[in-house]
């Protein structure tokens, strides 16, 4: 669960913090260049031998704004327009770097938003593990 995006933290974002972020970039007028449209995406992993395969394709939404000659692209799995226009603005407004006060703001929820959802990852990856069965001692083995 790591990215050098910040924007990533919009993927898991909920509508409270959704709305909040959307709130925040409602102060400065965007161009929507690419309005939001869903898609089909393929999806390349790697496998345990270290090739990489296509898995399948999957849903994605996009999105792409301008805000003073900065471009802002969002992509999220889903059909997620709102949250593709949300990255996309984030995208813009923190490449533009302006106003400064705005993108700290916005850096601020982005941050708080990706501490809860490491959180979340951690205690899920916790219950998952806590679960685990070792069969090397279990009776009759």
């Amino acid at each position: 669960m790591q990215s050098d995006d910040p924007t990533a933290a919009v993927i898991g974002m909920d509508d409270a913090e959704l709305n909040d972020l959307l709130t925040l970039l409602g102060t400065e007028e965007f161009q929507i260049t690419r309005p939001p449209r869903s898609g089909l995406t393929m999806m390349t992993v790697t496998d345990s031998l270290g090739i990489d395969f296509h898995l399948g394709e999957v849903l994605t939404t996009e999105a792409e704004v301008v805000l003073g000659g900065e471009r802002g692209y969002g992509l999220i799995v889903g059909e997620e327009p709102r949250k593709a226009l949300v990255r996309a603005a984030a995208d813009a407004l923190l490449r533009a770097g302006r106003p400064i006060e705005l993108c700290r703001q916005v850096r601020e929820r982005l941050g708080l938003a990706r501490q809860r959802q490491v959180a979340k990852f951690a205690e899920d990856a916790a219950l998952t593990a806590s679960t685990r069965v070792n069969f090397d001692l279990m009776p009759g083995g």
